[in-house]
């Protein structure tokens, strides 16, 4: 019996350049064939088969190859749960006399209208509440203690979250604050206003301002290697990959984190509102030189009743980024899936990379490159740095361009006017400063 891999690759070696190249839809049914008679090795076999058919046609020619062993071997991602439902579960798992109140606050903050008295939750923020709740209930069991905190024990509790020998890690200062919070704020809505405390709420604040004075023990000086530079590592990437001798899965890859940096230095926004660009939608290209980024609310780091009412709309002139962009979307994005997420899962199909995955990626990609990890949301306090340094205006065009609500963060209602004017003058400082190779050193 002939064996037609065999047969597919002698086909290939004796190829010229000028022969045509297998369709997508004969390769297809060859690799369909190989499965049902030697199974997993027949994706092995397929991936030699596009290096030879590379050198024969090209990399450019041949990349609907790894299109074909992509479909072949990567499921449909699964649909995310609705953070809702997960939020529902866990006012599930808290005392009885808790959850009432709690799901009635789901309910209302899940419907995103305003009803007075009740502030609206974000889907985030319910969850951070409730596993703060489920985590104090959890230590009040295990102490004896009653479930309603006073100065004295939430005070303790604080200083049990930062200890070494807590179950689990230990945390920061500023996330023991922030739990604290939390507890707070689930308290308050769970005793449906009855239970408050100033001794209680004074401890909160305290920890908050400890915190506040540590500083991030997350940020090092050495994570600053300048948003130009990050910028810069952007495009070498995308060099990186049109370099590659195959043009597959892995060039695609190199391809979409080499944007991660150089549009996550452009439009130096937060984890979840990068996950949330989409071509056509969201992200549009207008030219070869203008981009159009359109984001919702709820994209965005707002209060939760501002987010149905406020976005974040701009149109910048970048040509080397728009250029990227367009190289992206019609050589290296189709290798992913035909969806229009920005930045596609390598693990499922049709599904954009999660923000913490984002971060995580990053964080991998600087370290290899710079001997330091920095997460994408330390990216924007590279910007925040580079844009005080060099723009007019100092903090305040910084405190405008990252949409901060307060100056004092980068050196509450945004000006997205001047926020405009301070996209555009940062993303044509770092332009310049790339194509002249020059690197701000901080």
């Amino acid at each position: 019996m002939m064996n037609n891999h065999i047969a597919l690759l002698r086909r290939f070696r004796a190829a010229s350049p000028l022969d045509e190249v297998p369709t997508r839809a004969a390769l297809s049914g060859h690799l369909a064939a190989r499965l049902d008679e030697v199974g997993a090795p027949a994706f092995a076999e397929f991936a030699y088969l596009q290096g030879v058919a590379a050198k024969v046609w090209g990399p450019e020619r041949t990349a609907h190859f790894a299109r074909v062993l992509r479909d072949a071997r990567v499921s449909p991602k699964g649909l995310d749960q609705c953070p809702w439902q997960n939020a529902e579960r866990l006012a599930g798992l808290l005392p009885v006399e808790w959850r009432t109140p709690l799901l009635e606050q789901i309910a209302i903050s899940k419907k995103g209208h305003a009803v007075l008295g009740r502030t609206i939750w974000s889907a985030d923020y319910t969850k951070s509440v409730l596993s703060a709740l489920g985590r104090w209930a959890a230590y009040c069991a295990s102490q004896g203690q009653d479930g309603v905190p006073t100065a004295t024990s939430l005070h303790a509790y604080g200083r049990h979250l930062v200890r070494p020998d807590t179950d689990g890690e230990p945390t920061t200062t500023g996330t023991a604050g922030d739990y604290l919070q939390r507890i707070m704020a689930g308290l308050a809505v769970a005793s449906r206003g009855r239970f408050r405390s100033k001794a209680c709420n004074f401890v909160v604040a305290d920890w908050r301002e400890r915190s506040r004075v540590e500083g991030a023990s997350t940020k090092t000086g050495s994570q600053l290697v300048g948003a130009s530079a990050l910028y810069g590592l952007g495009f070498r990437l995308f060099e990186e990959a049109k370099a590659r001798p195959m043009r597959g899965l892995e060039a695609a890859k190199i391809f979409r984190n080499g944007l991660i940096f150089a549009v996550g230095a452009a439009l130096p926004e937060r984890a979840r509102a990068l996950t949330w660009l989409e071509f056509d939608r969201t992200l549009r290209l207008i030219d070869r030189t203008h981009i159009h980024i359109d984001l919702p609310g709820e994209a965005l780091k707002y209060p939760e009743a501002r987010k149905a009412q406020e976005g974040y709309d701009v149109i910048f002139e970048n040509p080397g980024l728009a250029e990227a962009l367009h190289a992206y979307r019609a050589d290296f994005r189709p290798l992913f899936d035909d969806g229009l997420h920005l930045f596609p899962s390598v693990h499922g199909k049709l599904g954009a990379i999660t923000s913490a995955h984002l971060g995580r990626l990053t964080g991998d990609i600087t370290e290899r490159e710079y001997g330091v990890r920095i997460p994408i949301h330390r990216l924007r306090d590279n910007v925040a740095t580079e844009a005080s340094e060099n723009l007019i205006g100092g903090a305040y065009a910084a405190k405008t361009l990252l949409r901060h609500v307060d100056e004092a963060i980068t050196r509450r209602h945004y000006d997205h006017s001047e926020g405009l004017t301070a996209a555009r003058a940062f993303d044509d400082f770092i332009e310049k400063r790339r194509k002249v190779s020059a690197e701000l050193i901080l």
